[in-house]
């Protein structure tokens, strides 16, 4: 029973961040990303970033982000130009 609320409020928890992702946040990491790393080493993020724009809140899209982020070799330098995609980061972003 404990476990079945701990995962009902980490579930709650992730569907928060995942609801604040704005469009301007996603503005600023694509400009500083395209600005500090090699858009051809990342370029399978920054398409995904480009398609979340239209519609930050879109789950197809946020799994997109996160299956480009997970195949990123430069994660730890995608993570210091965008701090905010640490919410997709973890292996359950969705809480599933």
């Amino acid at each position: 029973m404990f476990l079945e609320s701990k995962t009902l409020v980490r579930k709650s928890l992730n569907n928060e961040k995942l609801q604040s992702i704005k469009v301007a946040d996603i503005d600023i990491a694509l400009q500083m990303l395209k600005t500090y790393l090699n858009a051809q080493d990342i370029n399978p993020l920054l398409t995904a970033l480009e398609t979340l724009r239209t519609n930050p809140q879109n789950e197809a899209y946020q799994e997109q982000v996160v299956s480009a982020f997970h195949e990123c070799r430069l994660q730890g330098a995608v993570l210091t130009y965008a701090p905010w995609l640490h919410i997709f980061a973890s292996d359950d972003p969705f809480g599933e």
